[in-house]
């Protein structure tokens, strides 16, 4: 048999798995509407240069009427120059709602995105190793889901500064610190020794380039999103945690220990493909929320700059006029990018429910 027979030989089983899951999909209508809801935000979000040009070096800053804005500060209704209309001082609503989806995306995927890395790597730790380790952060965990997550992500974007600066010994020594504890709890070739020399040349290092600081300029949105992957990984830390304490107990993991397999291979060959199905649909159904979340927070007057192309910066302009006499007649401010979350977030539910039906082991065979 030659090396492409083989090969062919190999991915028949993965080919017939695929044709299974793309099957199981086709025949649920709501995870097909789910799959085009989120295409359609794709293709917003791609061609927004096109369906809203810029009109501004920075393409996320909402242009502005500003004729219109010196006769009156009040919304005005849509027509055919502003289609979904414009808020008090007259900021285009069309413009924020495109290049939004741009925005959501960032927040939604970014923040999933580093939440789950961050939860897999602590989350595996604790299961595999146990001990003190699993102790130590397990109970981290619980100190952050203690607090509520809104309210905890209102206290971080309060507390983050907007300028700070790094100094960059104590980043070589962090660095270096978690390369030799690393090496110690993954039971390595690296013998104690030598990762006691890396921390001290570290550290050596350091105060030759102490005067060396790096400074950082960061705007509210960044804030939010630096506090929602501090809030987002713990759901997942626990999650993957049961996953791996049940996986590693099974009898492929002790034949690939007793084959002289490192922790390292163990864990990404054999142990996170058959513990990773759970967060990933948690992970799916995640994104809708930390979106809410994003929006809630720019409501709240902590997230996006005023001028900034968000969709919950745009619902934040309509406060003054929600509980007037004019509600009504301003109700397109708060409706339309309402209507743009409302969907987004639905889009990802249900691309949550097809993820969960594909991949949950429990629910594809029946």
């Amino acid at each position: 048999m030659t090396r492409w027979e083989d090969f062919k030989a190999s991915m028949r089983p993965k080919i017939k798995e695929w044709k299974f899951m793309f099957k199981r999909m086709r025949g649920s209508p709501l995870s097909l509407a789910g799959v085009a809801i989120i295409l359609a935000f794709v293709i917003i979000a791609v061609l927004a240069p096109v369906l809203a040009p810029p009109q501004h070096a920075d393409p996320f800053k909402i242009p502005r009427d500003g004729e219109v804005a010196k006769l009156s500060p009040e919304p005005t209704p849509p027509t055919m120059k502003h289609l979904f209309g414009t808020t008090d001082q007259q900021y285009d609503i069309y413009y924020a709602c495109i290049w939004g989806t741009i925005t959501a995306f960032r927040v939604g995927i970014t923040t999933i995105g580093i939440a789950l890395i961050l939860g897999v790597i602590i989350g595996v730790s604790a299961a595999y190793y146990g001990g003190i380790i699993d102790e130590v952060l397990m109970r981290f965990t619980d100190i952050i889901i203690a607090f509520p997550g809104l309210i905890l992500a209102m206290a971080l974007v309060i507390a983050i500064p907007a300028i700070f600066t790094v100094n960059l010994s104590i980043g070589l020594v962090v660095i270096f610190g978690l390369i030799a504890f690393s090496a110690l709890i993954m039971r390595t070739r690296i013998k104690i020794t030598v990762t006691l020399f890396i921390i001290f040349v570290a550290t050596i290092a350091s105060l030759f380039i102490y005067p060396l600081n790096m400074g950082f300029t960061i705007n509210n949105l960044d804030k939010v999103l630096i506090a929602l992957w501090i809030i987002g990984w713990p759901g997942y830390a626990r999650v993957i945690r049961g996953e791996v304490l049940r996986v590693k107990s099974e009898d492929y993991i002790e034949a690939a220990k007793a084959c002289g397999a490192s922790d390292l291979r163990i864990i990404i060959k054999h142990i996170l493909p058959n513990a990773i199905y759970p967060i990933l649909i948690m992970a799916s159904l995640d994104t809708g929320s930390i979106v809410l979340t994003a929006a809630a927070l720019s409501f709240l007057g902590l997230g996006a700059p005023p001028d900034y192309a968000d969709w919950g910066q745009i619902i934040q302009r309509s406060q003054p006029w929600i509980s007037s006499q004019h509600l009504l007649e301003f109700a397109h401010v708060f409706l339309i990018p309402g209507l743009f979350i409302f969907i987004f977030v639905l889009g990802w539910n249900l691309l949550g429910d097809a993820f969960r039906d594909v991949l949950d082991p429990t629910l594809r065979r029946r």
